[in-house]
């Protein structure tokens, strides 16, 4: 594979894997109009907060010249918590740390967050595409699939088992950039007026079936037992944003069901900065910034 090859395949699985939605783009939709319906025989009681993250520190990833955010002093740099397929896709054309869609923020010589930009790609003769949406997310990139299957090549979540997550804060910002585009420059698919960036948590049961959620089924799976997703509209410049995200069962039983002394979970977390990213359309400079995430578990009964 000579090396225009692999830039072309570099930008196309980025573009792909920036979102990580399901490859039915009608069938996602369906799964996330679920979010809505909620279960009214929730037990009240005081949720409790089981993980924070903060995006202060970064780590140096082998064999790649970008940085990924650390949740320890000691973790391993080979298998960080957080990861981004479309950081690991435009390998092949960064020129420097600073290129990448995912980069530390930072005020002056401070790292105060996470930088989730969507930002220019490259479309030559059918190939690559002009937009690539960066992600941000819990999990793993798969690089043996990278280059065949670029969907499957992301995979979602790390373990859980603190509780069953209800809600998801976070603190962040979220700028548009000033035209939407299709990538591939086709006529034939409406665009949005305009971009907007994405927020989702899925809670998953890996007790029978240990492989992981990934781009062709990340809102789809059966596996799933709680979910949560938003689109973000602009914030007011300058100004931090708190959004607080309810997670929704998506069946009661199987919800009531969850043993986390027997059973075994995972807790996929995505950020992205284009919410149509992996149709290849985007805004140029849409940018959703990250300063912390809180989970907090199910209410717990009261005394």
């Amino acid at each position: 594979m000579n090396a225009s090859h692999l830039i072309l395949t570099a930008l196309i699985s980025g573009s792909l894997l920036a979102l990580g939605s399901c490859a039915d783009p009608m069938a996602e939709k369906e799964a996330i109009s679920h979010l809505r319906q909620g279960l009214e025989n929730r037990k009240p009681g005081v949720v409790t907060t089981s993980q924070r993250f903060t995006f202060t520190r970064w780590i140096a990833i082998p064999k790649m010249t970008f940085t990924l955010p650390s949740i320890a002093e000691d973790e391993d740099p080979a298998l960080t918590y957080w990861s981004s397929a479309s950081n690991t896709g435009y390998s092949a054309l960064a020129q420097s740390p600073t290129d990448y869609p995912v980069v530390p923020l930072k005020e002056g010589e401070q790292v105060v967050g996470a930088q989730i930009r969507t930002i220019k790609g490259f479309y030559f003769f059918g190939f690559g595409t002009n937009v690539i949406a960066g992600a941000l997310y819990s999990g793993r990139v798969n690089r043996a699939n990278l280059v065949a299957k670029p969907l499957e090549s992301t995979e979602f979540g790390q373990p859980y088992s603190a509780g069953v997550p209800d809600e998801m804060t976070f603190v962040y910002q979220y700028q548009a950039g000033d035209k939407v585009i299709h990538g591939q420059n086709k006529t034939n698919i409406p665009l949005p007026t305009s971009d907007k960036g994405v927020a989702s948590a899925i809670f998953y049961d890996v007790t029978q079936d240990d492989s992981y959620l990934n781009g062709t089924n990340l809102h789809t799976d059966p596996r799933i037992l709680v979910r949560g997703y938003v689109e973000l509209e602009p914030t007011e410049a300058g100004k931090w944003a708190t959004y607080m995200l309810k997670l929704e069962p998506t069946d009661p039983a199987r919800y009531a069901a969850i043993d986390l002394k027997t059973g075994k979970y995972r807790l996929a977390l995505v950020f992205t900065s284009s919410f149509r990213g992996a149709e290849y359309i985007g805004a140029v400079g849409s940018e959703l910034r990250l300063k912390e995430v809180t989970i907090k578990d199910r209410p717990k009964k009261k005394d």
